[in-house]
Order: C-alpha cells, then structure tokens, then sequence
C-alpha cells in the first residue's frame, strides 16, 4: 500500500500551544510564517522526553512546583503499509472531537487557547488520571522520560509557595528543532523537547510611613502601607463561573485598633490613582476583632482584576495604640497576607508580611541607704513630657516595695519629679532627667525594639541593680533609682518643743550681742 505524504507545523503547535507562556509561563508565541514544514512519515518510531526547567522572572532556578503531563493525542509512526497518524486518546476523545492534527498549525492564538481550556476542564476531572507528575527540585528541572510520541498537554498543578501557578500548554513530542528560535529554520525532529515556563511572584510589602517611627505610646497613631502588584492571571483563571480571588488582609495585635473615619482613612490606590470602593472594584472590611482572625479585608472583583492585571496597589490605613498594646521587644505586631489563586480555581495565602511598633516604661525605686539600706513607701511622683510642664498621666505612690511604674510610653524626654517624699526624708530638690531612646533599623529607620537611657545626661549602662539604675530590654523599662535623705523635722505648735527652741533661739541672739559688745570696748 503507498503511503500518504502527511505534513504538519508541528512546530508552530507546539510552541503556540505556549502561549499562556507568554503571561505565565514565559514561553514566547511563535511566529507561523518562520515556521518550517515537515514530512511526518519521517519520524522515527522510539519513545521521547519532556524536560521542564522552571524558573523566576528573573531565570533562577525555582523549585517546589508540581507539573502533571497528560497524553491527549497518540502518534504511530509510519509503516510499509500506513501513513503516520495522530489519534485522540480515550480521555480527551470528546474533547477533541472534530480536531485534527494535522490543522492546529493554523490555529489562531485565541482559538489554541480555547482548546487548551477545554482540555484542562478535561484534565481536571476526577476520572482522568495523569501521565506522569514531578515536583522540581532546587534545580528547577524535572524530566518526563521514555514518553510514547504524541502530544501531552502540561499543567502546573501546585505552584511554589508565593507564586502564581503558569497556564497550560500543549507540547509535542517530536517537535521540529526550530521550536524555541522563530527565526531559525527547521531541519531535523527533537524527541527530547524543554519547556521553560516562568512563575509569577505574588509579592507583598509591609511598612509604617515616614509618619511613623515605631516608636509609640498610648493613644498614638500609627499609619501603615501595604504594596503589592494585581496578579497577571491568564485568561483561563476567568473562564466561566471560575472564582477568581485576590484579597488583601491585614491582623493586628489587640494593642492596636484599625482606624476608618474621616481623620484616619483606609485609602487603596492603583497605578497611582486612587480607587473607591464599589460594586465594580473591591468591597472592604475593617472591624477590630481578636486572635487570628483579619481586622482588615480589601477583596477585588473579578472583574476589576482582570480589567487591571501587573497594576501596581498600594493600600494606607492607621491603628490606634490602645490599652492593651504590649511593652517591650516583643513589639506588637501587624501582619499582612494576600489571599490569591494559585492555580484556576484554587486558592493558598502568602506568607505573612509584618510590621512592629513599640512601648517603654520608666520605673521608679525609691530607697535611703541611711542607716539599714531599704525600700521608701508613700513617696509621691508625677511624669512630665520634654518641656518639664506637662503631666502625662495622675500622680502616682510608691508601694510597698518602694515602685512605681509609668508604662507604655514612646521614646523621648521625661522629667520624674516627687511631689511629696516619705515622712521624716527631704523632699527632691530638682526633677529627674529620663531620656528614652529608641534604636533605629539601619534600613527602616524604624524602632527595632532596643532603646538606650540617660538619666541626668549620663548613660545607664547596667542592666540589674537592686539600687541603681538599669536598663531591662525586655520587659523596655528604664528603671530609675531615686535615692532620700532624711532631714529636719519641725515639732508640734503650742508644746515644750516650740519653747525650747524659742529659749535656744535666746540664748543664741545674746550670745552675739555679747561677742559685739566685747568686740566694740576693745576697738575702743
């Protein structure tokens, strides 16, 4: 029997059927008119291979994400008898009815696009088992070995942690040597054909503004910005009823309360411009809530997201410190995440992005070291800020234990002073100099956590002391040692004591008017 002379741009299949590549995958679309032609009865009957190395947008290797390959067409070489012939295979068989092989090379991109849709779909259902899977390894690369000769399509089923997974692409194997280059000319057929998808990266940044230091206090507030890029998904993320998600979300620590009022907005900005709420762009939440659960939610339609794909978004809102917010470095804490599908269909959340804000305190311990060194109680203090006349806060006493405890305050200059000293001890004569400062990161220029102490311009450098001052870094108080001395105590009007001292008082006044007299005759 003669053969049939059969011939196919298998190249241009192969490498069309990439095309979601372009956007996700990062496989160029070819250009037909440079694409080749050949003779399939002369392909050789011996299995084949497909070689995925994944990588960033930047070429480096990227490992962790899981490629399954299905078989959706067969190929059986040519024989003394038969011509060679591509042939659905029994799974994909409905989605490729009417489809010949041997006219994809003529397929448009929109058109290959749609068959790759509806092969996936097929691919997806439960029934329907795959080839092969790989996960890559640090490498990036995985290798399908000893494949029969046909067309496979390649899904990216699991993307990295971060990543948003590539599109589905149709690759044959043998393809035509010129398969990766449309400006070379096809001369022979590949049987170990590579595939280089790209990923995606969902990326996310948490900062405070310049408004911010980190450093705060009760009642403070705090404005953060969040940055991140609408996600570049590939037109099979949104086809039918497809949920389609992209969400931003911020959790705070209970010390910190989310603000959205008229002084302190939620403002979310695309591409520089400023975007409102609606039906038609994103709805959003903010309500103060406790342990894991979101404070903040700002959630795109789909429609908005596909209007607005690799768009820049920056969202800016505030928190107040409250009662609750924690001293120390510990910090409190405002983690950000985004919530995105990673594949059609499918969701995962990115790793949380945090910010920190931080308190101190000053603690006062009152001693004598008069007689037996002890602890004073009923000794009286206020706080001032830097200009030494304002009050923060009310008057507080020494207990017990000789302490008092002036907490949650930012980083600055504070002035102790003692508005009544225990009975018998003087009262201080000056306030006491505090100044807390806070260090800074060397790339955020924000706090850290660590914070330095001066008292009366000198640094404290300890960091225990029983009665000296020290620095406890992690609890972030600056505890002051303030030493009394006892002094005079007036006795009681209208009893002997006031006599005596009266008499003394006599005794001294006439003794200088003797010294005076003796002093005068003898000048005389």
């Amino acid at each position: 029997m003669k053969r049939k002379s059969m011939k196919v741009l298998v190249a241009t299949v192969a490498t069309v059927s990439m095309l979601g590549g372009e956007i996700a995958s990062g496989i160029s679309l070819r250009a037909f008119e440079n694409v080749a032609v050949f003779d399939m009865n002369m392909i050789e009957n011996r299995t084949g291979s497909i070689t995925v190395n994944k990588q960033t947008k930047d070429k480096q290797p990227l490992a962790g994400a899981t490629f399954a390959i299905y078989k959706v067409m067969s190929f059986t070489p040519s024989t003394a008898d038969a011509s060679a012939k591509y042939e659905p295979t029994t799974d994909f068989a409905q989605a490729l009815q009417g489809i010949k092989a041997d006219e994809l090379g003529t397929y448009s991109a929109t058109e290959m696009e749609k068959l790759i849709t509806t092969l996936t779909a097929t691919a997806n259902t439960a029934d329907v088992k795959a080839t092969a899977s790989m996960t890559t390894p640090a490498s990036g690369t995985v290798t399908f070995a000893n494949l029969d000769l046909g067309y496979y399509l390649v899904v990216e089923t699991s993307a990295p942690d971060g990543y948003v997974a590539g599109k589905p692409f149709l690759i044959a194997v043998p393809s035509s040597d010129n398969y990766t280059d449309e400006n070379a000319a096809g001369t022979k057929w590949v049987y170990d054909v590579t595939a280089t998808p790209k990923n995606e990266k969902v990326t996310i940044h948490k900062e405070l503004t310049a408004e911010s230091d980190g450093s705060v206090a009760i009642g403070d507030f705090v404005q953060y910005q969040i940055t991140t890029l609408m996600p570049s998904y590939t037109d099979d993320y949104f086809e039918g009823e497809n949920k389609v998600v992209f969400e931003i979300q911020d959790t705070m620590d209970d010390g910190l309360a989310i603000q959205n009022d008229s002084d302190h907005a939620i403002t979310v900005k695309v591409n520089d411009a400023v975007i409102e709420a609606s039906d038609t762009t994103y709805a959003i939440t903010a309500a103060n809530v406790s342990g894991e659960t979101a404070d903040l939610k700002i959630v795109f339609t789909k429609a908005f997201l596909k209007a607005h794909k690799g768009e820049k978004v920056a969202v800016t809102y505030y928190a107040k410190v409250t009662e609750k917010a924690i001293q120390g470095n510990a910090g409190n804490e405002n983690a950000a995440v985004i919530v995105y599908n990673h594949k059609p269909n499918a969701t995962t959340t990115s790793e949380k992005e945090t910010a920190y804000v931080y308190s101190f305190g000053i603690n006062v311990k009152k001693f004598t070291k008069e007689g037996t060194p002890q602890v004073l109680e009923g000794a009286k203090f206020v706080l001032l800020e830097k200009d030494g006349k304002t009050q923060i806060g009310e008057e507080k006493s020494t207990n017990a234990d000789g302490e008092i405890a002036f907490s949650k305050l930012d980083e600055g200059t504070y002035y102790l002073k003692e508005t009544a000293s225990p009975t018998g001890y003087t009262l201080l004569a000056e306030a006491i100099k505090v100044e807390i400062i806070a260090e800074k990161d060397e790339t955020t220029k924000k706090a850290n956590g660590r914070f330095t102490v001066k008292v009366n311009d000198q640094e404290v450098n300890a960091t225990t002391g029983e009665y000296s001052s020290y620095i406890d870094e992690e609890a972030g108080t600056a505890n002051i040692a303030v030493e009394n001395h006892k002094g005079f105590t007036l006795p009681s009007t209208g009893g002997m004591g006031i006599t005596i001292f009266l008499a003394i008082g006599g005794i001294g006044i006439l003794g200088i008017s003797i010294v005076m007299l003796k002093k005068s005759r003898k000048q005389a």
